[in-house]
């Protein structure tokens, strides 16, 4: 789901991870659902963490992959067995032995197609620009700085309340960024 909504959000800089580590656990707690961090590295144990169920791109995966080997498998038997069956040395025109590894690769190449346009879908590709990447010194989250955004309009926040919860969690900078259509 995506943070930047048509209302827009609050990003706000911290300067210790502590700090930010503790927000985020805050505003969780007060129903914001729309949080992401930008940071060196990971904030909380939720970041991440893996979920238990299945995600939905490894059921797509899989169906398609299924459905390519099926599909390998029943093109190679209808043109052997049923189409265009050829009588050659005795050998049966249904050979399950000879259809196997071409069913592997259909599968194979399925599953490749469905996973590739899957994370593209998924991490919504290309994408080339965010607005909220436009703040200044947002790119020193990659060393030292850490920044959190918070989604307006998820758990109820509005621009004034979230803002002021921000800054009651000791953030160093709180800046909102408008999404354009």
């Amino acid at each position: 789901m995506p943070i930047l909504s048509l209302e827009g959000a609050v990003v706000a800089a911290f300067d210790r991870a502590d700090d930010a580590s503790r927000a985020m656990d805050q505003l969780r707690a007060r129903g914001y659902t729309r949080i992401e961090s930008y940071s060196p590295f990971p904030l909380t144990s939720e970041d991440g963490r893996r979920r238990d169920r299945w995600p939905a791109l490894a059921i797509i995966v899989f169906a398609a992959g299924a459905t390519g080997a099926l599909l390998g498998y029943l093109v190679q038997w209808y043109a052997n067995a049923y189409s265009y069956p050829l009588n050659i040395g005795g050998r049966p025109t249904h050979a399950v032995a000879a259809f196997i590894y071409p069913s592997v690769e259909a599968l194979i190449l399925c599953a490749g197609l469905a996973t590739f346009v899957g994370v593209l879908v998924a991490m919504r590709l290309p994408r080339l620009w965010r607005p909220e990447l436009e703040i200044e010194q947002l790119e020193r989250s990659s060393t030292d700085r850490f920044w959190i955004a918070v989604g307006l309009g998820s758990g109820g926040g509005d621009l004034d309340r979230t803002s002021r919860e921000l800054r009651t969690l000791h953030a160093t900078r709180v800046i909102h960024v408008v999404a354009e259509s």
